[in-house]
């Protein structure tokens, strides 16, 4: 019998968000903020080029028959 199994490898993408605020934590916080109550969005964002993450080539446990013949 003949299978088809999926397979995934995840990939992502890192972008910038200028804030203006006093320090480093409250700059983290706004961000966090700001997509927590959708007031940013991931197309509001200049993404970079995306790269693949390391060990995340696996098998994603969905399979289907294709044919009954070996």
């Amino acid at each position: 019998m003949k299978y088809a199994v999926s397979v995934e490898k995840r990939m992502y993408s890192t972008g910038i968000v200028t804030v203006d605020c006093e320090n480093e934590d409250r700059a983290i916080e706004l961000v966090e903020n700001q997509i927590t109550n959708g007031d940013l969005q991931t197309a509001d964002i200049e993404w970079g080029e995306p790269a693949y993450e390391d060990f995340t080539f696996e098998a994603t446990g969905d399979v289907e028959q294709l044919s009954m013949t070996p």
